[in-house]
């Protein structure tokens, strides 16, 4: 069996629907993140870059990784990991825009920040005050720490 007929064995019996290409439209991408250690996707291949995924219709969640995501559901996360990766690296680095949106969708900053790293997304030269608080939005965001309630409406997911 092949990678993706892996990963269609795994998405049909946690969706409602029969066919895999239907299933696909059950699902959404609801958080991305870095892992320390090895995992492997659904797929089999060995994974870093994991893509958490929730069913709309019946509430399963699973995961899959970073080209998987884009193969299933068509969504790019190459960006945003990128970014993640970085300030995962250095707390002080400016993240990249879809690691910000990415930030923002899911409630690890506040509308202030989002304003404030926007702005500053491609400066090198900041205050002492200004990477001060960069590096404690950027704590905020490698912890997956929520400051903010997310948007009400459950049945949106996270686009790129």
């Amino acid at each position: 069996m092949n990678k993706f007929e892996t990963l269609k064995a795994h998405i049909l019996p946690l969706s409602k629907a029969d066919e895999f290409y239907d299933a696909k439209n059950e699902w959404k991408l609801i958080d991305i993140y870095v892992d320390d250690e090895f995992d492997h996707c659904p797929c089999g291949q060995k994974i870093k870059e994991i893509c958490i995924i929730k069913n709309v219709l019946n509430k399963n969640k699973t995961y899959v990784g970073n080209v998987c995501i884009k193969q299933f559901l068509e969504i790019d996360t190459g960006n945003a990991f990128q970014g993640l990766r970085k300030i995962i690296t250095d707390r002080g680095a400016n993240c990249n825009h879809d690691l910000i949106v990415h930030a923002y969708q899911f409630g690890y900053i506040y509308d202030n920040e989002y304003k404030f790293l926007m702005d500053t997304v491609l400066k090198r030269s900041l205050s002492f005050k200004q990477k001060e608080w960069k590096r404690k939005i950027n704590n905020r965001i490698v912890r997956q720490t929520v400051v903010k309630k997310k948007p009400p409406k459950e049945s949106e997911g996270f686009d790129l």
